[in-house]
């Protein structure tokens, strides 16, 4: 657990890996997701997924749409 970063987050401006990371610690902190750092719109491999009926199923996947 924590060796792969795909659940990398921002807390008080420091990567941390939130598998590891205990919610209790982040209490009254600034929490940034990857989700905060975009348009708004999806990528071109996020559309890629959705029309190609591409499972996610958390483990690998989040490396290939970063």
């Amino acid at each position: 657990m924590g060796m792969c970063g795909c659940c990398t987050v921002v807390v008080n401006g420091k990567a941390v890996t939130a598998c590891l990371y205990l919610a209790a610690f982040a209490d009254g902190t600034e929490v940034t997701t990857i989700e905060h750092l975009t348009s708004g719109n999806l990528d071109a491999v996020q559309e890629a997924f959705i029309e190609c009926g591409a499972s996610q199923c958390g483990f690998c996947t989040p490396g290939f749409v970063r």
